[in-house]
C-alpha cells in the first residue's frame, strides 16, 4: 500500500463538499505585465494591518521618515510592525475607517509623501542557510510580513519548528473570478517564489512541499515547474494542477484536496503537521530575507469595465484608492460600485478615500451590465441553496437570523467564525441577501463580546487576589494586635498583681448598674408628674368645654330615647303572637297614665329650677338653662321608661273573657288618683313660683323661658295623645265582648286630658303673675307670648275634642246594633257613651275658652 506522501506525488486529489463554479473574468487583466503605481501625494498607513495586536507607535507629527524605516514596533510575533513604503514627512496620527466591511476607526498614521523616495541603508542579504528557524522568523516579523491571501496571519508564527511538519503547501489557486494578481507574479516572478519556498522548507524541514494551482493558470504553472526543474528540486516540490471551482484556494479546502486530511474545529493546520502559505507571502519572505526590503508594496488586480484597459500594478501599502483610480484611468461614474477585492469575498466601498492595506489584492469596478442588478434584498426562502454550497457544512440560513439578532452566544454555537468567508452562499442566494457582509460584521462583534469577557475574567481574578490579599493583611494585623494586647496585659498584671481586664469589666458594671438605678427612679418621678399633668389638663379641657360649648345631652339623650322606645315598641309587636289580642282599653289607660305622670315630673323639675335667684345685675345666670335641661332628660327617661311599661302591657293576654269587665273601673279609678296628684302637684309648684321674687333688672324673665318649656312640654303631650289615639283606632277587637268597654275608656282619657289642660293653665296663669317688671323701660314682651300660647294651646286642645268625638263617632258605627248585657254582678245595664264624650268635649272646649280669656287680661295689663 502507498504511503501518503507517494499518493501525492502520483498525483491523487481528494474532494471536498460544497462550491460553486462562477464565470471566471480573468483573461482581462492578464494580457499585460505587471507595472508599478506612482508614488501618491500621501499615504495613509493602518498601524494594524493583521490578525493580532498593533505595534507601538515610533514616530511623531512632523516627523521625516525614509523609505522601509518602522512606524511601529513589534515585541512578539502576533505583533507586526508597519514601516514607511516611501519618504515623506507625517502630518496626522489618528482614527481612520479601517478598509474593512465594518469600517471601524483604527489608528493609522498620515504620510505625506516628498516623491524623492529616500530610503535607509540597504542591507546586506542574509544567508538564511546558515541562520536558525528562530533567527529567520525573528527578520520575517520585523520585516512586517503577513499572510496576503487575505487573512492577515503573521507569518513567522506558522513557521515555528517546535513540532514536525509533514507538508508544506503553497496556495497558488486563485481561486476568485476577476483576480489575477498571484496568476502574474508566478509567471513572471516564479524563480524567487521558489527561492522564498526554499527558504520556508529550511526553516520547518517538511517532508514534501506541495503548490496547488488551478488548471486554468497553465501558463503559471509551467513556470513554476521550470523553475523547480533549474533547481534540481523535483523529488522535494511537486505543483499540483487542480480542477478549477470556487473555493479551491481556502485553507481547509486545498488541504483536504491535497493531502486527503480535515482540520477539526479549534485545531491549526501545524497540527496535523501541514504548514500552508499563500504565493504572495512566499515572495514577500524572500524579499525579506534575501533582498533586506520589507513588505512595502504588493501586486494589485485592477480590472472591472470601467477601467480602460485592466491590468495588474505593483502598489505602496498605505495608498488611497482614489489615486489609483485616478492614475490608470477609471470612470467612476459608468462604474456601478467600487469593490475592494473579488467579486465573492469582496466588499462594495462607500467611497474612494479608504486606503490599500498588506491583505488587499484587487480593486474592481464593474459596470451595471457586469455584474446582477443591485436591489434590495429579499426575505429569506429557506431554500436552502446556501447549505448546500457552503465548503465548510456551515448553516448559513441559522447564521443570517442569528447574526440580525446580534446573538453572539448562538453564533459561537453555529460555529461562525469557521466561516471562511468564501461567499458561495451570497452567490447562490436567490433573495440576494449579503450573507457574507453580515457575517464579517457579526464576527467583529463576536471577537469584541470575547474580548470583553476575557478583561471580565482578568478582572474578577484580580478582585478575588485583592481580596484575598486584604483579607490576610486583616488577620495578620487582627493576630499582631491581639499579642499586642496580650503583652500588655501581662504586664500590667505583673506590675500591679491585677488583671486589668477583669478589672476594668468591674468598673464598667458599676457604673452600668448606677445609671439604671438613676434611670430608674427618674422615670417613676416623671411618670407620676406626667400622671398629674394629664389630669390637669383633662380637668382643664373639661372646664373649657363647660364654658364654651353648649350642652346637648339632653336632645340627644331624649333621641336615644325615642329610639329606645320605638325599637322596644318594634320588638314588642314582632314577638306578639298572631293569636293573641290585647285589650285596646287597658293598653290607653297605662299609657294615659304613664304620660301624665312624665309630665308631673316634668313640671316639678321646672319649678325647681324656677327657685334659682340670681345674683348678678348683669345678663341671666346660666344655671336655669343646665337645669331645664336636666328636667328634659329626666321627663325624656320618663317617657321611655312609660313607653316600655306600655309595650310590657301589650304582651299581657287576658285568660279568660270574664276578666274583660272589671278593668275599665281599675283603671278609671287609677287615673282619676293620678289626675288629682298631677292637679296637687301643679298647684304646689305655682303656690313655689309665687313666692320667687324677680331680682333681674336686664334681659327676659326666666317665667317666659318657663312657660316656652310648659308649652313645649304640652306640645309633647298632645303629639303623645293623638299618636295613642291613633293606635287604639287600628286596634280591631277580636271578640264580641271587647266593643262594649271602649267608648268608657276613652271618656275616661279625654277626661284625664282635659283635668291636664287645665293643670297647665293653672301654671301658666301663675307663671304670669309672678312676672313683674324692675325697670322704667317698655314692658316685657313676656305676657304677649303667654297670651299667643295660651291660645294656641286652646285650639290645641279644641282640636284634640273634636278628633276625640270623630273617633268615637268612628268606634260607635263600627260596633255591633246592641250592646252586650255584662254579667249579674254587674250594673244592669250599659249607656251609651255618646251623648257623655260630646258633654266631657263641649266642657273641655269652655275651659280652654276661659283660659284664653283669663290670659288675655293678663295680658292686657
Amino acid at each position: 500500500m502507498m504511503s501518503l506522501i507517494e499518493q501525492i506525488k502520483n498525483g491523487k486529489l481528494w474532494r471536498y463538499l460544497g462550491g460553486v463554479h462562477p464565470q471566471e473574468n480573468k483573461t482581462q487583466s492578464t494580457s499585460l505585465a505587471i507595472t508599478t503605481a506612482r508614488i501618491p501625494k500621501h499615504l495613509i498607513i493602518p498601524v494594524k494591518q493583521h490578525i493580532g495586536q498593533g505595534g507601538k507607535i515610533l514616530v511623531a507629527i512632523g516627523d521625516r521618515v525614509l523609505k522601509g524605516q518602522p512606524l511601529t514596533a513589534s515585541d512578539s510575533f502576533m505583533t507586526v510592525p508597519v514601516h514607511a513604503p516611501t519618504s515623506g514627512v507625517i502630518e496626522h496620527i489618528a482614527q481612520y475607517p479601517s478598509t474593512h466591511p465594518s469600517a471601524t476607526p483604527e489608528i493609522a498614521i498620515k504620510l505625506v509623501c516628498d516623491q524623492l523616495d529616500d530610503a535607509i541603508p540597504a542591507q546586506q542579504a542574509l544567508d538564511y542557510k546558515q541562520l536558525s528557524t528562530a533567527e529567520l522568523q525573528q527578520h520575517i516579523s520585523q520585516s512586517g510580513v503577513a499572510g496576503m491571501g487575505g487573512a492577515g496571519f503573521p507569518t513567522a508564527v506558522k513557521l515555528s519548528d517546535r513540532q514536525p511538519i509533514e507538508f508544506l503547501l503553497i496556495n497558488a489557486a486563485e481561486c476568485e473570478p476577476y483576480i489575477t494578481s498571484d496568476d502574474v507574479l508566478m509567471r513572471e516572478r516564479a524563480d524567487d517564489i521558489i527561492l522564498g519556498i526554499e527558504i520556508l522548507r529550511h526553516m520547518i524541514k517538511p517532508a514534501l512541499c506541495v503548490i496547488g494551482i488551478e488548471d486554468n493558470k497553465s501558463d503559471a504553472a509551467q513556470a513554476l515547474e521550470t523553475a523547480i526543474n533549474k533547481l534540481k528540486l523535483n523529488d522535494d516540490i511537486v505543483v499540483h494542477k487542480v480542477p478549477t471551482k470556487y473555493p479551491n484556494g481556502g485553507e481547509k479546502q486545498l488541504i483536504k484536496m491535497l493531502t486527503g486530511k480535515e482540520i477539526s474545529k479549534g485545531q491549526i493546520p501545524a497540527q496535523s503537521g501541514i504548514v500552508m502559505q499563500n504565493v504572495g507571502t512566499v515572495y514577500a519572505v524572500k524579499q525579506a530575507i534575501i533582498d533586506r526590503q520589507p513588505l512595502l508594496s504588493r501586486i494589485v488586480t485592477l480590472t472591472g469595465k470601467a477601467f480602460p484597459q485592466p491590468c495588474n500594478v505593483q502598489v505602496l501599502i498605505g495608498t488611497p484608492i482614489k489615486a489609483l483610480l485616478d492614475e490608470f484611468e477609471c470612470n467612476e461614474d459608468k462604474a456601478a460600485a467600487i469593490i475592494y477585492g473579488g467579486p465573492m469575498m469582496g466588499f462594495t466601498l462607500p467611497h474612494a478615500q479608504f486606503s490599500l492595506t498588506k491583505t488587499g489584492n484587487c480593486i474592481l469596478t464593474p459596470i451595471k451590465d457586469e455584474i446582477p442588478q443591485v436591489r434590495e434584498p429579499d426575505a429569506c426562502i429557506r431554500c436552502g441553496e446556501c447549505a448546500e454550497a457552503c465548503p465548510v457544512d456551515l448553516l448559513p440560513q441559522q447564521l443570517h437570523w442569528y447574526s440580525q439578532a446580534k446573538d453572539v452566544k448562538k453564533l459561537a454555537d453555529y460555529n461562525l467564525m469557521d466561516c471562511i468567508e468564501c461567499g458561495a452562499c451570497s452567490y447562490v442566494c436567490p433573495s440576494q441577501i449579503p450573507l457574507v457582509h453580515q457575517y464579517r460584521i457579526a464576527k467583529v462583534e463576536v471577537r469584541e463580546s470575547d474580548a470583553e469577557l476575557a478583561a471580565a475574567a482578568i478582572a474578577k481574578e484580580r478582585f478575588e487576589k485583592r481580596n484575598e490579599r486584604l483579607a490576610l493583611e486583616k488577620a495578620q494585623r487582627e493576630q499582631r494586635q491581639k499579642e499586642a494586647a496580650e503583652k500588655r496585659r501581662a504586664t500590667a498584671k505583673a506590675t500591679t498583681g491585677e488583671d486589668p481586664v477583669k478589672a476594668a469589666m468591674e468598673r464598667i458594671q458599676k457604673a452600668k448598674a448606677a445609671e439604671q438605678a438613676a434611670d430608674g427612679q427618674a422615670s417613676k418621678g416623671s411618670a407620676v408628674a406626667d400622671a398629674i399633668a394629664r389630669a390637669k389638663a383633662k380637668k382643664a379641657a373639661a372646664s373649657s368645654n363647660a364654658a364654651a360649648v353648649p350642652d346637648n345631652a339632653a336632645v340627644i339623650a331624649e333621641r336615644k330615647a325615642r329610639k329606645a322606645a320605638a325599637r322596644a315598641q318594634r320588638e314588642a309587636e314582632s314577638s306578639q303572637p298572631a293569636a293573641v289580642t290585647t285589650s285596646p282599653a287597658i293598653e290607653a289607660k297605662k299609657a294615659a297614665v304613664a304620660d301624665a305622670i312624665a309630665r308631673a315630673k316634668a313640671k316639678k323639675l321646672a319649678a325647681q329650677a324656677n327657685t334659682v335667684t340670681p345674683t348678678t345685675d348683669e345678663a341671666d345666670s346660666p344655671a336655669p338653662a343646665v337645669d331645664a335641661k336636666k328636667a328634659a332628660v329626666a321627663a325624656a327617661i320618663a317617657r321611655a321608661k312609660a313607653k316600655k311599661l306600655a309595650a310590657q302591657a301589650n304582651t299581657v293576654t287576658p285568660a279568660t273573657d270574664e276578666a274583660e269587665s272589671p278593668a275599665p273601673a281599675v283603671d278609671a279609678k287609677k287615673a282619676a288618683v293620678a289626675a288629682a296628684i298631677a292637679r296637687a302637684k301643679a298647684k304646689k309648684l305655682a303656690a313655689q313660683e309665687n313666692t320667687v321674687p324677680p331680682t333681674i333688672d336686664e334681659a327676659e324673665s326666666p317665667a317666659a323661658v318657663d312657660a316656652k318649656k310648659a308649652a313645649v312640654a304640652a306640645a309633647i303631650a298632645r303629639a303623645k295623645a293623638k299618636k295613642l289615639a291613633a293606635q287604639e283606632n287600628t286596634v280591631t277587637p277580636t271578640t264580641d265582648e271587647a266593643d262594649s268597654p271602649a267608648p268608657a275608656v276613652d271618656a275616661k282619657k279625654a277626661a284625664v286630658a282635659a283635668a291636664i289642660a287645665r293643670a297647665k293653665a293653672k301654671k301658666l296663669a301663675a307663671q304670669a303673675n309672678t312676672v313683674t317688671p324692675t325697670t322704667d323701660e317698655a314692658d316685657s314682651p313676656a305676657p304677649a307670648v303667654d297670651a299667643k300660647k295660651a291660645a294656641v294651646a286652646a285650639a290645641i286642645a279644641r282640636a284634640k275634642a273634636k278628633k276625640l268625638a270623630a273617633q268615637e263617632n268612628t268606634a260607635a258605627t263600627t260596633t255591633k246594633d246592641s250592646v252586650s248585657v255584662e254579667k249579674n254582678d254587674s250594673s244592669d245595664t250599659v249607656q251609651t257613651t255618646e251623648p257623655v264624650d260630646k258633654k266631657k268635649a263641649a266642657i273641655a272646649a269652655a275651659i280652654a275658652k276661659a283660659k284664653a280669656k283669663k290670659l288675655a287680661q293678663l295680658g292686657d295689663k
